[in-house]
C-alpha cells in the first residue's frame, strides 16, 4: 500500500474516533474545603474520575467544581451555585448539600428539566434524586452507645449531655443510633442537657455554656458529640479546663480526634470513610452513564475507632474494611425477625385490641366523627388489622400527653414525633418509620425568599402555629416583634387566608399539614418552601419497655411496609392526602 493511503486510512481513523468522543460536563457541588473529611469526599471523587477518563479517552466526563464555604454565608451562597449549574443544562449535577432544605427549589427545577442529581453525604427535600450515598450514620451513633455503655457498672444510670445539630438528618440518626444502642442493653441514663454544636464556633459557645451549667467536677459521667467538627473544640476546651473526668464518644474520625483517642482523652470515635464516599458517588454517576442499574440510596459503612481498634483504622483516604461487619449482622437478624412473625392471638386466643394513642393532625390522623378516622397512619393501621385480624382502637390524645399514657398503659403503643421519645429510657422503640416531618414555610406566589434559619425571618410580619408533628417553633417575642402563634381549630385555614389577604409575609408550621390543606383548594397563589428551622423528625411507633407483645405490631409493619413499597399500595395511600414516601430516610 502506497504511504499516501496509508496516511489517509489513518487520518479517517482518526477522524472517525474524535467524531464519535463525548464530553459530558457534570457541575459538581462541593460543601467545604476547609473541612478534612469534605476534601477526602472531594479526593475519592476526583480520583475515580480521573482514573474513569484515563481508561476512556473517547467518553470524558468534564467535572465543574463549585466550593459554597462554611456557615450560614455557604448556605446562600450554594443556593446561587445551584441556580448557576441547572442554567448550564449538564449531563448530571453532583452535589454535597449544605443544607436539607434550602437547595429544595433548586432540586425541582433541575427535575422539570430532566437533570439527574447525584447527592452525598447529605439529603435534599421533596424532589427527585439519581442517587445518595452517605455513611450509616446510624450505624456510628450504635456503635458509640454499645461502647460507652460497656464502660460503666451494670444497673448505674449514666448521665449524659449531648452535643447535637438537629437541622440536619444524618447527625440526628447519629443520636438516634447512640440511644437506641443504650434502650437496647437495658441501660439506665438521664440526659442533663443538649447543646447544638457542629462546627469549632458553635462548639466553642456550646462548650462555654456546658462549663457554666456543670461547674462541679464528677456532675456529669459521659457526652456525646454528633461530629468532630464541633467535637474537636469541646475536647480540647474541656482538658484545657480541667474537665478530664467524662467518658466521651464522638463521630468522623479526624485525625486530630486519632490522636486524641491515643492520647486517652476519646474513648471512642465512629470514623467515617470519607474518601470512599466520593468514590462511590463517582462510581453511581459512570454506572449512569453506562446505562447501568444501581440502588438509588447506597451506605457507606462506619468503623469505630478505640484504643483496641486504632491499629486497624486506614485513616478518611481508605476503603471499608471487613470488621464492619456487624452491620450485616444486624440486618441478617432483622430479617430472621420478619420469617419468625408473631401471632396477633392472646393466650386465650381471643382476638387481641390494640389501643395505640395518637395526636389527631391531619393527614396523619384526620377526625372525621365521633369514632370515625381517616389520615395515612389510620389508613395503613387499618389495613393491617383488616390482613391479620386484631381490632384496632385508636386512643385520641395531644402529643404531650401520649408519653404518660403509655407509661400508665393506658394505651399499647403511641405513634410520636421521635423528639419526645428519643432521650428516653424507659421506652422501646421501633425501627420502622412512620413518616417524616419538619416545619414548613408559606408565602404567596412570587416572593423570593430563601429561609435559612430564623435570621431569615427578620423584620417580616409572621404567623406560626404548632399544626402537627414538626418540633415546636420558638420566636421569642423579644426577637420577633412581628410574630404571632396561633392556636384554636382550623389553624392551617387561618393561616392560609391571612397570606392571600397579605396580613403576613411568612406562616410558618407543620410541612405535611400545610401541604395536605393546600390541596383541598386547588390554584391557590402560594408557595410552600420546606425549612430546617425546627429540625427534622422520624414519626415513631413506640411501646412501654416491658410489654410483653412488643415486637407484634413492629414486625408486621415492617414487613407491610416492604409489600407496600413493591406492591404500590403505599403511594397510592399517601397520594390521596398529597404526600410522598420518606423511603429516603430508611436504613
Amino acid at each position: 500500500m502506497r504511504k499516501s493511503n496509508i496516511s489517509l486510512l489513518i487520518l479517517l481513523l482518526f477522524f472517525n474516533v474524535t467524531s464519535f468522543a463525548k464530553t459530558l460536563e457534570v457541575p459538581i457541588l462541593y460543601w467545604s474545603m476547609k473541612i478534612g473529611g469534605q476534601v477526602a469526599m472531594r479526593k475519592g471523587f476526583e480520583e475515580e474520575i480521573e482514573a474513569y477518563n484515563k481508561k476512556n479517552p473517547t467518553n470524558q466526563i468534564k467535572l465543574i467544581p463549585y466550593v459554597a464555604g462554611e456557615g450560614r454565608p455557604g448556605i446562600l451562597k450554594q443556593i446561587g451555585q445551584f441556580e448557576d449549574a441547572i442554567k448550564k443544562k449538564p449531563a448530571a449535577i453532583v452535589i454535597q448539600p449544605t443544607d436539607n432544605s434550602t437547595l429544595t427549589k433548586g432540586l425541582q427545577k433541575a427535575n422539570s428539566l430532566n437533570i439527574p442529581i447525584f447527592l452525598y453525604d447529605q439529603y435534599i427535600l421533596d424532589g427527585k434524586i439519581t442517587s445518595y450515598v452517605t455513611s450509616d450514620n446510624y450505624q456510628a451513633g450504635w456503635d458509640n452507645g454499645q461502647y460507652i455503655d460497656s464502660l460503666f457498672p451494670k444497673g448505674k444510670e449514666i448521665r449524659l449531655v449531648v452535643f447535637e445539630y438537629p437541622p440536619v438528618s444524618s447527625t440526628t440518626e447519629r443520636v438516634d443510633g447512640f440511644f437506641d444502642a443504650l434502650r437496647e442493653k437495658g441501660r439506665k441514663f438521664v440526659v442533663l442537657k443538649r447543646y447544638n454544636a457542629v462546627d469549632p464556633g458553635s462548639g466553642a459557645i456550646a462548650v462555654k455554656q456546658f462549663l457554666q451549667d456543670f461547674p462541679e467536677k464528677a456532675s456529669v459521667d459521659a457526652f456525646f458529640t454528633v461530629n468532630d467538627g464541633g467535637g474537636l473544640t469541646i475536647i480540647k476546651t474541656l482538658w484545657e479546663k480541667g474537665r478530664r473526668e467524662m467518658r466521651y464518644a464522638t463521630v468522623d474520625g479526624d485525625p486530630e480526634s486519632v490522636e486524641n483517642i491515643k492520647a486517652k482523652k476519646t474513648d471512642i470515635d465512629s470514623a467515617q470513610f470519607c474518601a470512599e464516599m466520593g468514590r462511590e458517588s463517582a462510581r453511581k454517576l459512570i454506572a449512569h452513564f453506562n446505562n447501568e442499574k444501581f440502588p438509588q440510596k447506597y451506605f457507606i459503612p462506619t468503623f469505630p475507632i478505640t484504643e483496641k481498634t486504632l491499629k486497624d483504622y486506614p485513616g478518611w483516604m481508605g476503603r471499608p474494611i471487613a470488621s464492619v461487619a456487624a452491620a450485616a449482622k444486624s440486618e441478617a437478624k432483622i430479617e430472621e425477625k420478619k420469617s419468625m412473625l408473631p401471632s396477633f392471638k392472646s393466650s386465650s386466643q381471643e382476638i387481641l385490641t390494640l389501643k395505640i394513642g395518637v395526636a389527631p393532625h391531619c393527614p396523619y390522623l384526620c377526625e372525621k366523627g365521633p369514632g370515625v378516622w381517616g389520615g395515612y397512619l389510620y389508613d395503613i393501621l387499618k389495613d393491617l388489622s383488616r390482613m391479620h385480624n386484631f381490632n384496632l382502637e385508636i386512643v385520641s390524645l395531644p402529643n404531650s400527653r401520649l408519653v404518660s399514657a403509655l407509661q400508665t398503659r393506658q394505651v399499647s403503643y403511641i405513634i410520636v414525633p421521635a423528639y419526645l421519645v428519643r432521650y428516653l429510657d424507659n421506652v422501646r422503640i421501633a425501627d420502622t418509620k412512620l413518616g417524616v416531618s419538619f416545619t414548613g414555610a408559606l408565602f404567596a406566589k412570587g416572593v423570593k425568599l430563601d429561609i435559612v434559619d430564623k435570621e431569615s425571618l427578620a423584620k417580616r410580619k409572621i404567623v406560626f402555629a404548632d399544626l402537627g408533628q414538626e418540633s415546636d417553633l420558638n420566636l421569642p417575642a423579644a426577637d420577633f416583634s412581628k410574630a404571632m402563634k396561633l392556636t384554636g381549630a382550623d389553624v392551617a385555614d387561618r393561616m392560609i387566608k391571612m397570606i392571600l389577604d397579605h396580613r403576613v409575609d411568612l406562616a410558618l408550621g407543620d410541612y405535611n399539614v400545610i401541604r395536605y390543606t393546600i390541596a383541598k383548594t386547588p390554584q391557590l397563589n402560594v408557595q410552600l418552601q420546606p425549612t430546617s428551622m425546627s429540625g427534622f423528625n422520624s414519626l415513631a411507633l413506640v411501646s412501654h419497655p416491658k410489654s410483653a407483645d412488643f415486637g407484634n405490631l413492629p414486625a408486621h409493619l415492617s414487613v407491610w411496609f416492604d409489600n407496600a413499597r413493591q406492591t404500590g399500595k403505599l403511594d397510592k395511600i399517601l397520594k390521596s392526602y398529597n404526600l410522598t414516601d420518606w423511603d429516603i430516610f430508611n436504613r
